[in-house]
């Protein structure tokens, strides 16, 4: 009896390390993917309509697709969602931290793009009481959450215009027009990031006129200038979309006001 007992808690004990290392192998197999592994994301978006803003306007906005994976499964994901022309960088550790703080500057940069787009819009427009410039502001902010970064104060400035004159630049449908940049309170058009995404995706929108920021006498490196790059890119995809640099609000109101 004490044979057959021992030689059953070796069995036991035998059986109960053979489920312990089938536990263990997945968990084996899977841990690597979650290795701290930070890289940064980016791809074609979309366009947004103004009017999706508040805005009773006809032009439009564009936005990519944007982050920072943790680890390799975080890539994975991302890099099986679909996608159109998916970059990864990767990050050293100080980047990332410097990344992590990155939203709260965006918002910052978010309310002064639209404070300046909706003073430029007002000035222009005789739309001058603070109560009602205000209240615009907050509405814009409110119904932009989801995006964020200062890209389309020039959108939001020209939307503005259109309502507030009564004035459609697409002429009925016409043109779409969509572009990107900044605002500052001297109504300038500022530089931005990911100008290729953008213009890929206004491209594969079906966008006829695009503003980017006129930049290239700002930078000793040309290549860091947004209309550097976006040259680039519109000679080596072949783009068909009209690509135009602007300096300032004006510059874009005078190819508007041109369209017929």
């Amino acid at each position: 009896m004490l044979k057959v007992g021992i030689s059953a808690l070796k069995k036991i004990k035998k059986s109960t390390f053979i489920a312990i290392i089938l536990l263990f192998i997945p968990i084996l197999i899977v841990s690597p993917f979650f290795i701290p592994h930070h890289e940064e994301f980016v791809s074609n978006g979309g366009i947004q309509s103004v009017q999706e803003l508040g805005i009773n306007g006809s032009v439009h906005f564009t936005y990519v697709n944007y982050g920072v994976t943790r680890n390799y499964a975080e890539k994975i994901k991302i890099f099986m969602s679909g996608y159109s022309d998916l970059q990864f960088t990767p990050l050293e550790d100080y980047t990332y931290e410097e990344y992590r703080d990155y939203e709260e500057v965006s918002k910052q940069f978010q309310y002064e793009t639209v404070t300046n787009a909706v003073a430029s819009a007002g000035s222009m427009s005789n739309v001058s009481t603070a109560t009602a410039l205000n209240a615009e502001m907050n509405k814009i902010l409110e119904q932009s959450q989801m995006y964020s970064g200062d890209s389309y104060g020039l959108m939001i400035a020209i939307g503005l215009i259109e309502e507030w004159q009564q004035t459609d630049f697409s002429h009925g449908g016409k043109y779409k027009i969509a572009g990107t940049g900044s605002l500052l309170s001297d109504q300038s058009v500022g530089s931005i990031g990911s100008i290729r995404n953008k213009l890929l995706t206004a491209e594969e929108n079906g966008v006829d006129i695009f503003f980017i920021p006129k930049d290239s006498e700002f930078y000793e490196d040309k290549t860091w200038s947004n209309q550097y790059e976006a040259l680039q890119v519109v000679n080596e995809e072949d783009l068909t979309v009209r690509v135009v640099p602007v300096g300032n609000l004006n510059e874009a109101l005078s190819v508007l006001n041109s369209l017929y």
